[in-house]
């Protein structure tokens, strides 16, 4: 499944039809409102203005590692003040980005690498992901977040986030703000049985803290692109076939060949590999230290004397203590980083 084409796809047809029977489309049967339709008519402009990148679950994962070497491990103590500083300088490629990747798999990479424990019918809730980022204001970005529940369904984003920008455009998290998208929030809460209001606020809140944890992935993509190193390959490629895009000429559905004209594939490259695989190799032997199964790496002694309690004093020749260092552990490999 690619989210941005079922996204394109359900709400072209929503538009030229101007009501859906869908069962996949809750907020589309329930309120069928003006709201709802100039909403999607919104969004489908602007996945057609948007540069795409869609990441590979490699790439992912290697984006994800970058972030964890600016923010920390979760059981370290850094402050919020290093990763927003970093995220804050980042350059967007074009006003208006998507940013798409399959999120169950990164999670799966993130419990192998010990940040996460989840079970498989945890993992059966996540699918793919996309975030819409808009920088076209001077004076605000703004963020959504769809996800997509199953491999033909996606959840519209209920929220906006809004960010205000400083006097030279960098995005200042401290007057962070929210947008309700009313019509979303009125289908989820008649959507189902019972007092939903409790339950749609948690699914709110929910919403919010994917949104602002999994965004900066964005950045760190946008970060290694500038940086033009070889961690990503990257390849545009047309999002419609010769003869689905004939077809779609040929019946006038001229939102499809508009919104979908190409994106760009995200592929983890020669650095991005040896990065993640210093860093496996990296967790691995830290482990094995923190167990106390590792001796002291090879290293050198200086001279000096040792001094018994009966008065003796005994000169040691300098000489080398603890075993030769693993060859196969490979030397640490850095993510991009901005020049001064």
């Amino acid at each position: 499944m690619i989210l941005y084409k079922t996204i394109a796809l359900k709400y072209g047809r929503y538009l030229e039809a101007g009501h859906t029977d869908d069962k996949y489309d809750p907020v589309g049967r329930i309120v069928p409102t003006e709201e709802t339709r100039a909403y999607r008519q919104v969004v489908l402009d602007d996945l057609a203005a948007a540069r795409i990148y869609l990441l590979d679950h490699r790439a992912a994962n290697y984006l994800d590692t970058l972030r964890m070497d600016v923010q920390g491990m979760p059981w370290e103590s850094r402050p919020e003040a290093h990763i927003q500083d970093y995220v804050r300088e980042v350059d967007f490629p074009r006003g208006l980005v998507w940013v798409e990747y399959d999120s169950r798999s990164l999670w799966v990479d993130r419990m192998e690498r010990g940040l996460s424990t989840m079970s498989k019918k945890e993992l059966n809730n996540w699918h793919q992901r996309g975030f819409l980022f808009d920088n076209r204001s001077p004076d605000t970005l703004t963020v959504r977040l769809f996800s997509a529940m199953t491999d033909r369904s996606f959840a519209d984003s209920p929220v906006t986030l809004v960010l205000t920008k400083s006097q030279c455009g960098r995005p200042c998290f401290d007057n962070a703000s929210w947008q309700i998208q009313r019509n979303v929030v009125s289908a989820l809460m008649q959507f189902g049985s019972g007092d939903r209001q409790l339950e749609v606020r948690d699914l709110l809140e929910e919403h919010k803290g994917h949104l602002t944890y999994e965004m900066v992935i964005g950045f760190m993509l946008f970060a290694a692109l500038a940086a033009r190193e070889n961690d990503l390959i990257s390849q545009e490629v047309q999002s419609l076939s010769t003869a689905q895009a004939k077809t779609a000429r040929k019946f006038g559905k001229a939102w499809m060949t508009e919104t979908l004209r190409s994106h760009v594939t995200i592929r983890i490259g020669p650095a991005g590999e040896r990065h993640l695989t210093e860093r496996n190799a990296r967790r691995r032997f830290e482990a094995a230290q923190a167990s106390g199964r590792v001796s002291p790496t090879e290293h050198w002694v200086a001279e000096h004397e040792r001094r018994y309690s009966n008065g003796k004093v005994v000169r040691v020749r300098a000489h080398k203590r603890g075993k030769p260092a693993d060859r196969e552990l490979p030397v640490r490999v850095v993510g991009p980083r901005k020049e001064p």
